[in-house]
């Protein structure tokens, strides 16, 4: 339900954001739908897919609706991003179809996503930029302690579901265009619930769209640059989020499924300057409650503790790059930790990851409020726990 009412709020924030002041965006000029089709292959990078599957590859097909953006709206945003458009898509994944090993059961995906796209640079019939899915997944197979013990990857039915990559397309007609894909396709719960060392594929594909009416952007339209905060700014914010520990699953075996989900809490602190509309930078420190069991994972799985001693606090260090479009930021972090004491088996990697996004509010007199959601991973590829989050800037 939280992530259905996450997909329900994103798409009341990007489509206003889309609009603009001189348009209905909702016209016929502005939708369009495409089909897309992918074969897609699954990474083996924890080196332990071949003890569940003999084969890792599988085919994807799907449906969007999309809203293009035009010069003729009027939104400075949209000029500056080469005009993206926006859309609901619905794709089927044939996971199932990969021949499992014995006592192993993999299923199909079913994702509905929000995508986006905007070209990096257009010359004439042909356009070259990235791709972005966010959305969510279902499938029928799930780790189970007895029927699928094998399947450390998937922990739930409900996933979200994550995919970029770059996109070549080629105007066949003013309504109708080709395109080839590449993407990195990712499915996790966030380790809400262990274990959940997710899935990876790398998929290339076409796709056809179908424009409502022709297309024809003027990208020489000089617009009226909207003011924006410029120089130093400074973040205060507190997160929330949880995951349940896939450490204290296999130390506590199969019996303790499923493994208690235990809460994270994050207050921290950045300095960020805004050095254009569209981009900024910042660094930051940030403190961090974990509710644990490590003590008792290492006793169980190693037979003693850590020298080092436990803690449930931590603290970390981040730099952060911000992408703007009006209200709305996306954020890539990329954080170093500088104290922590988790045991000896769950001693989690000394770098992480975060992928977030922030909606600022309209201002108050000592500052701005914000709200966000980012996920946080280590290795680059494994969830470490969806993070919920508010704060002020000033």
């Amino acid at each position: 339900m939280k992530r259905l009412l996450l997909v329900v709020a994103v798409l009341s924030v990007a489509f206003p954001a889309f609009s603009g002041p001189r348009n209905n965006i909702f016209n016929k000029e502005h939708i369009n739908v495409s089909v897309h089709g992918r074969y897609q292959h699954m990474l083996d990078w924890h080196g332990i897919y071949n003890d569940m599957l003999e084969t890792h590859g599988s085919a994807l097909m799907g449906v969007q609706v999309g809203l293009d953006t035009h010069a003729s709206a009027g939104n400075w945003w949209a000029n500056a991003y080469n005009y993206p458009s926006i859309s609901l898509g619905f794709s089927y994944d044939n996971a199932g179809s990969m021949k499992s090993r014995p006592g192993t059961h993999f299923a199909d995906f079913y994702n509905v996503y929000l995508a986006t796209e905007f070209d990096f640079f257009r010359a004439g019939i042909f356009s070259f930029g990235p791709v972005l899915e966010i959305g969510m997944s279902y499938t029928s197979q799930k780790y189970n302690p007895r029927r699928n013990v094998s399947n450390q990857f998937i922990g739930s039915k409900l996933l979200a579901n994550l995919a970029g990559g770059l996109e070549a397309s080629l105007r066949v007609h003013p309504q109708w265009e080709l395109a080839l894909t590449g993407y990195f396709v990712h499915h996790s719960n966030g380790m809400t619930h262990a274990p959940n060392l997710g899935t990876n594929q790398v998929a290339v594909g076409t796709k056809l769209k179908y424009y409502m009416a022709p297309q024809v952007t003027d990208r020489k339209t000089v617009l009226e640059k909207p003011d924006y905060p410029r120089g130093l700014r400074w973040n205060i914010y507190t997160a929330f989020g949880g995951h349940s520990c896939d450490w204290e699953l296999i130390a506590k075996g199969p019996e303790s499924y499923p493994a208690k989900f235990r809460l994270r809490a994050i207050l921290g602190a950045e300095a960020s300057y805004r050095y254009c509309r569209l981009l900024s930078t910042g660094i930051g420190i940030e403190g961090n409650y974990a509710d644990n069991a490590y003590r008792e994972t290492d006793i169980l799985q190693l037979g003693k503790e850590d020298p080092k001693g436990y803690s449930p606090f931590y603290t970390s260090v981040h730099l952060a790059q911000y992408f703007h479009y009006s209200n709305l930021s996306v954020n890539f972090t990329v954080g170093l930790y500088t104290f922590k004491k988790t045991g000896l088996v769950e001693d989690i990697s000394r770098c992480f990851q975060r992928i977030g996004v922030r909606y600022h509010l309209p201002s108050f007199k000592t500052g701005q409020m914000f709200v966000g959601l980012g996920m946080r991973a280590h290795y680059f590829d494994r969830s470490y726990c969806i993070e919920y989050g508010t704060g002020i800037t000033f």
